[in-house]
């Protein structure tokens, strides 16, 4: 008689899909990880244009972005928030940034922006803020 091992990785129900939008590689790398490993479908993109094309054809529930994605004097993650909310507006939109002023903040915040988070930040922080905005209110 054979026996047959089945196993089954239970998956947060409110998790859905996600896109992750970093210039930083080892950054998209380590959320990618870290939100798979909590049950998220997970995309990624290292530019705007990426990011574009993968919001005009799937719905993602969040979208964490980074504010700078062509150096210092970048603000591409305002545009993504725009798109994103232009697209579909019921995606929660989150904003990192580790250059981030109340004038930048103020306006990710009227394109959108649910969360505008200051990096460095323990993964665990914007896991929270994410879930936060995922959770069905009560």
């Amino acid at each position: 008689m054979a026996w047959v091992l089945l196993v089954v990785r239970l998956v947060d129900p409110r998790a859905g899909r996600l896109l992750i939008v970093d210039d930083e590689a080892a950054i998209r790398f380590a959320l990618s990880e870290y939100f798979r490993g909590n049950g998220w479908s997970v995309d990624s993109a290292a530019e705007k244009e990426e990011a574009e094309a993968l919001l005009t054809c799937t719905e993602y529930a969040v979208v964490i972005a980074d504010l700078r994605l062509t150096g210092i004097y970048g603000v591409e993650g305002l545009d993504i928030i725009q798109l994103s909310r232009h697209l579909r507006p019921e995606t929660r939109v989150v904003l990192l940034t580790g250059n981030g002023t109340p004038e930048l903040e103020a306006e990710a915040r009227r394109r959108g922006a649910d969360a505008f988070l200051h990096k460095p930040l323990p993964l665990a922080r914007l896991e929270a803020v994410v879930d936060s905005l995922v959770e069905p209110e009560s």
